[in-house]
């Protein structure tokens, strides 16, 4: 299993704890009420879903806030698999408040095309250390 903590992961399955109401913001629980049956977006408008303020829900291990849920991120690496060509997609981690809760799980990778935008799609910059 991947491991979003490094060195101090507790091999949760969203970053910061496998349950996903202390860490996730997703089409069920990021709008005025928590949403039951099938996702429907006329029912998630109504419901005024959004992106949330960071730190809003629990930290990873790290104390990194929002690295499951609420917005995707996109990744500097292109998707790979056998069955689609290297540099049709560009991948994506993290899940967002529109999609459903398994694509924030830390082992999930998503792609989109890479001129895609979305209502909960975002960027995190980062650089090494070095």
């Amino acid at each position: 299993m991947p491991q979003a903590g490094g060195s101090k992961s507790q091999e949760f399955i969203y970053s910061g704890s496998s349950d996903e109401e202390e860490t996730v913001w997703y089409w069920r629980n990021a709008g005025k009420e928590y949403l039951k049956g099938d996702w429907y977006w006329p029912d998630i408008e109504a419901n005024k879903n959004q992106t949330h303020p960071v730190g809003s829900k629990k930290a990873n291990e790290l104390g990194i806030f929002d690295m499951s849920g609420n917005v995707r991120e996109w990744c500097f690496d292109w998707y790979q698999d056998t069955t689609i060509p290297n540099g049709f997609y560009r991948v994506w981690k993290g899940g967002g408040w529109v999609g459903d809760v398994t694509s924030c799980r830390i082992s999930y990778r998503g792609k989109f095309e890479p001129n895609g935008i979305g209502a909960d799609m975002g960027l995190r910059v980062c650089r090494d250390r070095g």
